[in-house]
């Protein structure tokens, strides 16, 4: 879903089925381990993007070379 922002709660739940804690490091460690993975530049992430005090979205990119 390229461009729609999904809520750190909504990742818990759907990736490990449960209610979300409070505590999201979990989440933070998960999509900086993909961010090194798949940017260029991990620091300057131009694919997963976060969205201040909501959660992340995919960014839509054109013409990807992945």
């Amino acid at each position: 879903h390229k461009g729609m922002v999904v809520s750190k709660e909504q990742i818990y739940e759907y990736v490990w089925n449960g209610e979300y804690a409070i505590d999201d490091s979990n989440i933070t460690a998960h999509i900086r381990r993909l961010r090194v993975k798949i940017e260029d530049d991990p620091a300057n992430p131009k694919y997963i993007q976060t969205v201040r005090g909501i959660g992340y979205k995919m960014a839509k990119v054109d013409n990807v070379d992945r």
